[in-house]
């Protein structure tokens, strides 16, 4: 299956996203500590959207620079 040469860095985002998503998740309920201020789905606040779009968006442009060098 190809994909196109544009389509797998934002693949590689969103999954990086994703895995952040789920461990926030896991560890808020092993921890029982939900934010107060849960705006998305109750278990999310905006800050952690942001963190993890942040680490998504770096994590994907240190792997887009590792392939290039390689």
């Amino acid at each position: 299956m190809n994909i196109h040469p544009k389509v797998k860095p934002i693949l590689y985002g969103l999954g990086v996203f994703l895995i952040y998503a789920i461990l926030t998740y896991v560890l808020r309920l092993v921890f029982k500590v939900m934010p107060i201020d849960g705006e998305f789905l109750g278990i999310y606040s905006e800050n952690d959207l942001l963190i993890g779009l942040l680490v998504a968006v770096v994590l994907t442009f240190s792997h887009e620079r590792k392939k290039k060098l390689k």
